[in-house]
């Protein structure tokens, strides 16, 4: 009988061992679950933080390049003659006098609701001298917002560098000086610039 009860007793002790080393291995594999369901939302999470950014910094672009570009801005001179008010007391004929005046600049087509930036920006040197501003943009109310830095080099080419989280994407704007005259009646000079290039890329 004592040999029996021995023998229950040492069943009862493995059977207690091997439960706590079940129980030891259904935790680190739940530890191990857990650690990697963490480690995957944090993932998500940024996954989806860079989504935003991209979106942001691509619609952003996109905005910039569909509503600037695409203007002349037009300055330079005319002949012109006109009467000065005298009689040539020979011929009894008004006097008329002739010199060249400058034109008021006007930037085309015409648009009195949205100014342009590339050309306001251009009017101040004339294209003589860089300048450099920032400023935000905010693509969409549920994406984050677009941080831009906007430059115009010496000649009127214009370069928009915007930056959303580790995102970026750059928006050139070309800008083309021509004459345009007779030689006899008007000289102008044409500052034109293109529709833009986006050029996408992370920071």
């Amino acid at each position: 009988m004592q040999t029996v009860f021995k023998k229950l007793h040492n069943e009862r002790g493995t059977s207690l061992l091997i439960a706590l080393l079940f129980f030891a291995i259904c935790l680190t594999i739940g530890s191990l679950i857990l650690t990697a369901a963490t480690a995957s939302a944090a993932k998500t999470k940024d996954r989806y933080e860079d989504q935003q950014n991209y979106l942001a910094v691509a619609s952003a672009a996109r905005l910039l390049k569909d509503e600037l570009g695409g203007y002349t801005y037009t300055t330079g001179q005319t002949w012109e003659t006109w009467d000065t008010g005298e009689t040539d007391p020979e011929t009894g004929e008004a006097v008329t006098a002739s010199a060249w005046k400058a034109i008021t600049p006007y930037i085309s087509p015409y648009d009195t609701q949205n100014g342009d930036l590339l050309t306001d920006t251009y009017t101040v040197s004339q294209g003589a001298a860089a300048s450099t501003e920032t400023f935000s943009v905010s693509a969409d109310e549920d994406l984050p917002d677009v941080s831009v830095k906007f430059e115009m080099k010496v000649g009127g080419d214009a370069v928009f560098t915007l930056t959303g989280g580790d995102y970026s994407a750059v928006v050139t704007f070309h800008a083309r000086t021509a004459r345009v005259t007779d030689w006899a009646t008007y000289d102008y000079l044409t500052t034109s610039w293109d529709t833009g290039v986006i050029t996408k890329g992370a920071t």
